[in-house]
């Protein structure tokens, strides 16, 4: 059993207008393990990549039937993330048409009062915390790392100015070792916590996503099915995944 307990929902959807869907959501609610990926590339190489990081990730994490999340350190999540990336990188070798290929991801690892998340891309992770909406996560994008640079003031900015809004400065499957950002917060009780691809935010504001959140009485599966609604009903141009966890009790 994990020391801290969580409601969880989670559902992905290919969208208004993609006839495929290449993200991929998964891990282990009990173990306190959830996992969002989002796959790109040709000849659906995108949700085998996606698949297969998601898969693979929960294989080297979760290695037998007492193993939970708080068991599990940073280094153990970074050094299970950069198998995922070389097992992508030989499986684009080993099939030509999935030459690159590759993948966003962002993970959580639910322990004892604090999360540890990491993720590579745009797939985000946000915290709602008593009327407060936080992103946790930075985008690896090229608008965003410009910003970063000092390139541009916003990211409104990077994009008025002509810069391509969704390509990814990082992704699992685009270099031998890739660079990943990991970090830990405190958990609360009634925390809640949303994993979303972009095809959640590309299409829906964070100022939507804190009111949809907050109007659905605490029926976390129902909260699910309104975000990707309204991501649907703003065009829907794109895969829309989304989990969402609330932290129900911590324990020592």
């Amino acid at each position: 059993m994990t020391a801290v307990k969580l409601d969880v929902a989670m559902r992905s959807d290919r969208g208004v207008i993609r006839q495929n869907n290449e993200d991929a959501i998964g891990g282990d609610s009990t173990a306190g393990l959830l996992i969002l990926a989002d796959g790109m590339g040709g000849a659906n190489a995108g949700e085998v990549a996606s698949s297969l990081a998601v898969d693979l990730l929960h294989n080297q994490l979760l290695v037998g039937p007492d193993v939970a999340a708080q068991n599990l350190d940073r280094e153990q999540l970074l050094e299970a993330l950069q198998v995922v990336n070389q097992a992508i990188l030989e499986l684009a070798r080993q099939v030509p048409e999935y030459q690159g290929m590759g993948t966003t991801l962002v993970v959580g690892l639910f322990q004892a009062q604090r999360l540890i998340y990491a993720h590579v891309g745009d797939s985000r992770l946000y915290r709602l915390r008593q009327g407060r909406l936080d992103q946790l996560t930075s985008d690896h994008t090229l608008v965003q790392e410009l910003v970063k640079l000092g390139e541009f003031s916003s990211i409104e900015e990077s994009i008025a100015a002509g810069v391509p809004q969704n390509v990814l400065s990082r992704a699992f499957g685009s270099e031998s070792s890739v660079e990943i950002d990991i970090a830990e917060t405190e958990t609360r009780p009634d925390d809640l916590f949303l994993f979303c691809s972009d095809g959640l935010t590309n299409m829906v504001s964070d100022e939507e996503i804190k009111t949809n959140l907050e109007s659905a009485d605490g029926d976390l599966m129902a909260q699910v099915d309104s975000l990707i609604e309204c991501a649907c009903d703003h065009g829907g141009v794109d895969n829309v995944s989304v989990i969402l966890v609330r932290v129900l009790e911590n324990e020592e």
